[in-house]
């Protein structure tokens, strides 16, 4: 008997995963209707033929099922609260100072120069594992609290800009910045580490959606001075230094400053 577990999936996914299922058992009675037509029993051409048949682009069985699992995921994105509420805040702010360096949606990926949108798994999986999921946790819950707080407050006129650019927005990130910088004194090494990761989260590409754009030394470099721009901005000032600390402590802030020269010289 088989140990494996079955996999929890969200309720979109499962929405999918069961019309997926739909699909394949519908798939397999073809195929058993085809071999029973034969006596029971069935060639390759012929099971090329019952595929084919399911990939028309008229087939009017596939249509069903593709606008049945649209309808379902819809439903369950309205009925789940906008799923932003509940994971993609976190994500959303702490892509935010890059976004800038992300090719447009819609545009192949990597044009121009610009950071591959299929980084961001690898990049938020190294953040978590860098400064732990304690911290990485209470920092996904403070997005959340935010974002509820927000859409409550905002209604129909809730944007995300708006987010972006409150001050505890700022705070959340600078927050998860400052300890970061911490993790990374061991700069080469770290930024190696990093790299790596990233590469080997990076999905693969969908038909038609670009070459997938690996992360190197000078793409790690756009994105984290993309990163700490504004802790780099407020380092400019004493005014803006004696806030960090006040906020951070004076070590923490020295790790920033340090960081800082890092990415300078790379």
């Amino acid at each position: 008997m088989s140990d494996n577990k079955p996999i929890d999936l969200e309720p979109g996914p499962a929405a999918v995963r069961g019309y997926l299922y739909r699909a394949a058992n519908l798939l397999a009675r073809a195929l058993r209707d085809r071999a029973k037509a034969n006596g029971g029993s069935i060639g390759v051409s012929e099971i090329g033929e019952v595929l084919e048949s399911f990939k028309r682009p008229d087939s009017p069985v596939v249509g069903a099922i593709c606008q049945a699992a649209w309808d379902d995921c819809g439903a369950i994105f309205e009925s789940e609260g906008r799923g932003e509420d509940r994971k993609a805040p976190f994500l959303r702010l702490m892509v935010w100072p890059f976004a800038h360096l992300l090719p447009e949606h819609g545009s192949r990926d990597g044009a121009g120069g610009t950071l591959s949108r299929r980084i961001i798994p690898g990049y938020m999986a190294a953040l978590e594992d860098m400064v732990g999921p304690v911290l990485f946790g209470r920092q996904q819950e403070r997005s959340r609290e935010l974002v509820r707080t927000m859409r409550t407050a905002r209604g129909g006129a809730f944007r995300w800009e708006d987010v972006y650019e409150d001050r505890h927005s700022g705070d959340i990130v600078d927050d998860m910045l400052v300890h970061l910088a911490g993790e990374l004194e061991d700069f080469d090494r770290q930024r190696d580490w990093f790299i790596g990761l990233v590469n080997d989260s990076m999905p693969l590409p969908t038909n038609g959606s670009g070459h997938a754009v690996a992360l190197d030394d000078d793409g790690f470099a756009l994105l984290m001075n993309a990163l700490y721009s504004h802790l780099a901005q407020a380092l400019e000032t004493r005014e803006g230094e004696a806030r960090l600390v006040e906020r951070h402590g004076a070590a923490a802030v020295k790790n920033v400053i340090a960081l800082l020269v890092e990415l300078d010289g790379s």
